[in-house]
């Protein structure tokens, strides 16, 4: 699969919805693997090796990123150095954002990392270059969002903002990683990048930053609700706005092909709506 999925346009819309199921169900089990680390963490004891054993896994990723660079390097592809540092640089930092008194949070890290590739090889059956790169870092945002939210749900776990950002900041490291390295993009795919490439107006901008900005405020209110019976009018800024998106432009909605990248962003911006909804109709409490 090096080559960029040279042959992305006859990927069927099967294979593309497992792959995407197979990317939620990584974030569903990252949620249930926590119960593991705590185990592991107690059995470490409070010395130092429990607040180093997220930092040696993500350096043992970043470590295995790394022999994939050399590897690429050897075979002759071009690699964007300066991308590729600030991805490391990136997920150090990200190791520095969770709070210091539960150091097993730090493994967001490695984990955001890792399905940022997954992302990233989903999304490459459709685009490829910088739109490749933009939604690959988008995409693995929102379902660190996701996360949190199922996380809500959870009997064992609870909703918080700061693992919303470390989740964000490390996918957004996984993608610079990929772009780094040009992972499942192929030397020749120039072509297929241009024919793939995100049609973009000033239009849709707008809607795409509303839409941001809508997801912004979900995550807020549904903070601010934890613990209580969800306020439907606070769902209304995001579904008004992908009502909008869905009205003016279906073929975002819609067409895998053109828009992919918009559709895949819009679809797990819309999911969200389905957590305080679910809290609400079944009465699960959400923490």
């Amino acid at each position: 699969m090096e080559q960029g999925h040279s042959s992305s346009i006859s990927c069927s819309g099967i294979r593309l919805f497992v792959l995407y199921v197979l990317c939620f169900a990584t974030v569903v089990c990252y949620v249930n693997m926590f119960q593991f680390w705590a185990w592991l963490s107690k059995q470490l004891g409070p010395g130092l090796l429990v607040k180093l054993l997220p930092i040696i896994v993500t350096v043992a990723v970043l470590m295995v990123i790394g022999s994939r660079f050399v590897n690429r390097v050897n075979r002759g592809y071009r690699i964007k150095f300066l991308f590729l540092g600030l991805g490391i640089v990136g997920a150090f930092f990200s190791l520095a954002i969770p709070d210091p008194h539960v150091p097993i949070k730090r493994i967001h890290v490695a984990e955001y990392i890792i399905l940022s590739f997954l992302v990233r090889y989903t999304l490459s059956y459709r685009l490829q270059g910088t739109s490749l790169t933009l939604f690959t870092a988008l995409v693995t945002i929102l379902f660190g969002v996701h996360d949190e939210m199922l996380q809500g749900l959870h009997s064992l776990r609870y909703y918080g903002w700061r693992d919303i950002i470390v989740n964000g900041s490390a996918g957004l490291s996984g993608a610079l990683l990929g772009h780094g390295l040009l992972c499942f993009e192929g030397p020749g795919n120039s072509q297929t990048a241009g024919h793939n490439r995100q049609v973009l107006t000033a239009a849709i901008v707008v809607l795409y930053i509303l839409l941001a900005a809508a997801v912004a405020a979900h995550v807020v209110f549904i903070y601010q609700q934890r613990g209580s019976q969800f306020n439907y009018p606070s769902l209304l800024p995001l579904t008004g706005v992908c009502l909008l998106i869905g009205g003016l432009y279906p073929e975002i909605v819609l067409n895998s092909y053109k828009h992919h990248g918009l559709q895949a962003v819009f679809w797990l911006s819309l999911g969200l709506l389905a957590y305080p909804l679910i809290a609400n109709l079944v009465g699960m409490e959400f923490i």
